[in-house]
């Protein structure tokens, strides 16, 4: 979030992060909402980050966690969608 005005003394904030996020959510909730089931398949079609387009992300992280933890190589396998760790 820019907190800062910009050159002539306004409000910028609305170009940052945070404020993009929030704007998303929402929208996401009101396409989830008119939508359904339907929507949430577009919100995840967007590359939003939703609970199925952060799966990879999640495996990725524990994996390197549990690696170094263990002190060995772990692999990531999906398989239609089902991610894990081997």
């Amino acid at each position: 979030m820019k907190y800062a005005p910009d050159e002539e003394g306004n409000f910028a904030g609305q170009g940052g992060y945070g404020y993009v996020s929030f704007e998303k959510f929402i929208d996401g909730c009101k396409l989830a909402n008119e939508k359904g089931e339907e929507g949430i398949k577009e919100l995840d079609r967007r590359g939003l980050p939703t609970l199925r387009n952060t799966l990879a992300t999640t495996a990725i992280l524990e994996g390197g966690r549990r690696a170094l933890d263990e002190g060995r190589e772990i692999g990531i396998k999906e398989v239609d969608g089902v991610w894990s760790l081997v």
